[in-house]
């Protein structure tokens, strides 16, 4: 009798520790960024954009166009909800997309591509917010878009490292254009000043990219385990020290065929990443 009775309050017990497990995964999910981010992708309006909008916009990226709001103003405004939902997505603690890398180079990283665009319209946004003369709100997109950007390589390969720092420097301009032609307040300078601080000298990771992008070329089919691995000190070497690029040259020529074919140039890479550890230390420097 007694153990009759026990089992509806074993039932219950089960019960809710599996909702409490359920709640505590939601919670895990509901913290993870890239969802939000996902999110703010399905909301981009980009079809609207001519081919000379695009040239232009790209122009006012590159610093060589000044901005025209007549020109933007209905881009922008139509993808408010896109960079809010990403902004909100950037308050999260952390990052995680989900990759399958064990899919090898059949794995998705179409998220890039769109990264690249939402970037690109949340600079887009803040220029449109300093032009209607929201410096506050300028700030404020231009701190989300810092935090994106450097979330665009969370997790992944070199060739989301790059992108992340193709976003990270068209912040920088655009903050860049914001403290010539704006007069700032000492919170908005030192909010800035803490932004670019927090990504550190260099940005970004480059060494856990270049693990993951390694880890992906390490096919088992192709036995190419001890080229890989040689290949992988001697680059990371250079990415601390540029001057042993030679060594590592030497090594993935030395590789086998399909390996040389797929590795990231490492010329380019470590060119990219002087480029960006230049302009945050040009960014830190203007803030002092």
């Amino acid at each position: 009798m007694k153990t009759r009775r026990a089992i509806p309050a074993l039932i219950l017990v089960a019960i809710l520790s599996g909702s409490a497990a359920f709640a505590q995964s939601r919670v895990r999910l509901g913290d993870n960024a890239a969802l939000r981010y996902w999110s703010a992708f399905a909301q981009i309006q980009d079809a609207g954009i001519t081919e000379q909008q695009a040239k232009d916009f790209h122009a006012v990226l590159a610093g060589t166009t000044p901005y025209d709001d007549s020109k933007f103003k209905d881009l922008a405004e139509k993808n408010r909800p896109a960079v809010e939902t990403m902004a909100r997505g950037t308050m999260l603690p952390a990052c995680d997309w989900g990759l399958e890398y064990g899919l090898r180079e059949e794995a998705p990283v179409d998220f890039v591509r769109k990264a690249l665009l939402l970037g690109r319209l949340n600079t887009l946004w803040a220029f449109h917010r300093m032009q209607a003369g929201d410096q506050e709100g300028a700030v404020r997109t231009l701190l989300a878009g810092m935090r994106f950007s450097h979330d665009v390589a969370s997790g992944g390969p070199l060739f989301a490292a790059v992108s992340a720092k193709d976003l990270l420097v068209i912040h920088l301009g655009a903050i860049d254009f914001l403290l010539h032609s704006r007069e700032l307040t000492a919170n908005q300078r030192s909010l800035l000043r803490k932004a670019v601080a927090e990504i550190g000298p260099d940005g970004l990771d480059w060494q856990s990219a270049l693990r993951i992008e390694m880890e992906v070329l390490n096919r088992p089919d192709w036995h190419v385990s001890s080229a890989v691995e040689s290949i992988t000190q001697a680059y990371a070497a250079a990415l601390k020290d540029p001057a042993t690029l030679p060594k590592l040259q030497q090594r993935i020529a030395s590789a086998p065929q399909q390996l040389r074919d797929v590795i990231p140039n490492p010329q380019r890479v470590l060119e990219e990443q002087k480029d960006l550890q230049e302009k945050l230390a040009q960014m830190r420097s203007r803030l002092q």
